[in-house]
């Protein structure tokens, strides 16, 4: 209660200042003048707020328990409320009010707040819908398959390693079966309504519906239009890979399992979504027995640990002449687990809002994978150093896809031979040898180009929720239409809308946006491409030079491009940004970097499908979902799913995660 007590005490008296700035300012009578003085005293008070809701939720995760969650849910509640003082401060303003661009954006961009607009009691309302999804997802545990008796399967890691392991179609198939029986049909009624709330939080913003909202921060009319093109440039690459792993797995599971011109079955591609199929690398490879080596062995023999990881990343950054991380981050940081201490070891990037404390919060294995993993980490450092003279409300990527894509950028160049051999790791040099470089980007296609198609039509499909182009008794049957539209995939049995697919996928219980992934997944190779320009190790002239090869390190020319477009934050349009890091050669979504990345990829597929007469494209090869709701015999819920969890991270993950995007990155 006393802690209860002081929150309250604290939330009323930003109110009070708050308020006193904007009397004080009388900003529409003063003008520019009155609102630059608001917007400063509303910046260093958003600071020190941001600041304490940090340090409460880093107190969380590093060290799991019910006190620190409930410190954590108070600090994340007044956050919560000084948004909404703030919201309702300016949301008043008009352009004429203001004058000032620079003025105009700061007040447009902290004049959307999202759920935080809607009434008390609605906002307390949608959290919980929020969080009695995420009981559903995070309380689901599944029956072996052959052994019925063996429950208590959880997604991580039982069910995920079993998805990437696993090569029997029945077990496999029950496993996917089973996980969405446990998760989506009691979800549906409640999304329904997190639906409804999400688009009355729109309006309160001054926006259409929950899809304009969503697409606020990539400022463009034609976003939806801009994706789908790019997605049409990627196309031709997906329908090759596609085609080629088609092939390799009717060779693993028989013709009677897999069709020629079919689209994939969704549970014999290595992961519980079928986003990424990194895992049946095994059974796809090229070129067997010519893998790009694991330099893990080398890692560990030469005394590699998790500080030692980071500090090469550091390195990485001071080669391209960047900032080296402050001493707060090294004292403050949490780089590998602590035993006895439960902590949350998603890897994630914190920026404290006071301009000096940046830590990375990773429970770090010595592997390669960790080492790239590092490297993306410490590019959302960098990126929180760049921009960190700017005020707070463009303390943020250009875009939502913006952070990722830097981090991914640099990672592109860590995971090449020719950095690897530069570390001492690697003494041969296999990038020489076609096959090795077939297979090597083979493996990276599929993780990155089969992700791109998920990762649109997820979007794709909330965006037609939002807008109620969608029937609500056609929404899983929409998500089968689009899944099989941009990926070449179909459920491995028939679905109806009994079923609730998407909320497989903990995006979707969460209401989290996901097509920053699609564009930050495109953005890594345009912002490869041109640092590779810089660094005078890529020429579309010049068949020396292959993308793939490139590694950055050393180049300042390359680092000068990447700090003058992190310097920027959020205070222009992305394309403005994007212009910067190019020298203003680009500045829109583009794909024509991804394809140069995988051209000599791309050429060896076309010609293995002209070998093997391998049809590209697919066609259904029968019903997959049943596509009225009376026909599948959908229950109508007479409430929601209420249950308790013990799982302590739900409640307060759905009320984080809509409200830290700007200063916690995954």
């Amino acid at each position: 209660m006393p802690r209860q007590v002081s929150a309250m005490y604290r939330t009323a008296l930003l109110l009070f200042t708050v308020s006193v700035a904007a009397e004080a300012a009388d900003v529409p009578r003063v003008g520019p003048g009155g609102v630059r003085a608001l917007l400063r005293q509303v910046d260093g008070l958003a600071s020190e707020q941001c600041t304490r809701n940090v340090v409460a939720q880093w107190r969380y995760e590093t060290d799991v328990g019910e006190e620190t969650q409930l410190a954590a849910l108070s600090a994340q509640a007044e956050y919560s409320h000084f948004q909404r003082a703030v919201w309702d401060l300016l949301k008043t303003l008009k352009r004429e009010d203001v004058g000032d661009p620079d003025l105009w954006r700061q007040v447009r961009l902290l004049s959307v707040v999202g759920p935080a607009a809607l009434p008390l009691e609605k906002l307390e309302r949608y959290n919980r819908l929020i969080n009695d999804m995420l009981a559903i997802y995070n309380s689901a545990n599944v029956c072996a398959y052959r052994d019925p008796f063996h429950c208590g399967l959880r997604l991580d890691p039982d069910l995920t390693q079993l998805m990437a392991r696993s090569r029997d179609w029945e077990e496999l198939e029950h496993a996917w079966t089973e996980w969405r029986r446990l998760t989506g049909p009691r979800m549906r009624p409640i999304y329904e309504e997190v639906v409804e709330l999400t688009n009355e939080a729109a309006r309160l913003n001054n926006l259409t519906d929950g899809a304009e909202l969503w697409m606020f921060p990539y400022e463009s009319p034609t976003l939806k239009l801009e994706v789908e093109e790019v997605w049409e440039e990627v196309r031709p690459l997906y329908e090759q890979l596609h085609a080629y792993v088609r092939r390799k797995l009717r060779d693993h599971y028989g013709p009677d399992k897999i069709n020629r011109h079919a689209p994939l079955p969704a549970h014999v591609l290595g992961n519980m979504w079928a986003q990424t199929w990194s895992n049946i690398l095994d059974i796809t490879l090229p070129y067997p027995g010519k893998h790009f080596l694991d330099v893990t062995p080398q890692m560990i023999e030469q005394g590699y640990t998790p500080a030692s990881m980071f500090q090469l990343a550091d390195h990485f950054f001071i080669s391209l002449n960047l900032s080296a991380a402050p001493p707060e981050f090294w004292s403050g940081s949490l780089l590998e687990e602590i035993r006895g201490r439960p902590v949350v070891c998603q890897p994630s990037a914190w920026d404290f809002c006071n301009g000096k404390d940046f830590r990375i919060k990773m429970c770090t294995r010595v592997n390669l994978k960790d080492l790239v993993t590092a490297h993306h980490e410490m590019g959302h450092l960098q990126y929180f150093l760049q921009y960190r003279h700017l005020p707070k409300v463009y303390r943020d990527g250009a875009n939502p896809g913006f952070h990722e894509a830097v981090g991914e950028a640099v990672a592109l160049s860590v995971a090449t031979p020719r950095h690897l051999r530069s570390l001492g790791l690697l003494r041969s040099s296999p990038s020489e040898d076609s096959a090795h470089d077939i297979n090597f980007l083979f493996a990276l296609a599929l993780d990155k180009v089969a992700f791109l198609p998920f990762a649109l039509a997820l979007d794709r499909w909330r965006w037609d929720i939002f807008r109620e182009s969608v029937a609500k008794s056609r929404y899983n049957c929409h998500w089968w239409r689009l899944r099989e539209q941009y990926s070449g995939i179909k459920p491995p049995v028939l679905r109806s809308e009994g079923d609730f697919d998407p909320g497989s996928k903990y995006h979707v219980p969460a209401n989290v946006p996901y097509i920053r992934y699609f564009v930050g997944t495109i953005l890594q190779f345009q912002l490869h491409r041109t640092l590779c320009k810089r660094a005078g190790q890529y020429s579309p002239e010049n068949s020396h030079y292959l993308l793939h090869q490139c590694d950055i390190h050393g180049s300042k020319a390359a680092g000068e491009a990447l700090g003058n477009m992190m310097a920027l934050g959020a205070s222009h349009p992305w394309p403005d940004a994007l212009r910067a890091a190019t020298g203003g050669e680009e500045y829109k979504l583009s794909a024509s970097a991804l394809r140069d990345y995988f051209r000599p990829l791309e050429d060896w597929l076309r010609q293995e499908n002209l070998r093997t007469q391998e049809p590209i494209g697919w066609t259904y090869d029968g019903d997959y979902c049943k596509q009225s709701i009376e026909t599948a015999g959908l229950q109508v819920y007479g409430g929601y799913y209420n249950e308790a969890t013990s799982t302590s991270f739900v409640l307060i993950t759905s009320l984080i995660i809509p409200i830290i995007s700007s200063f916690l990155i995954w």
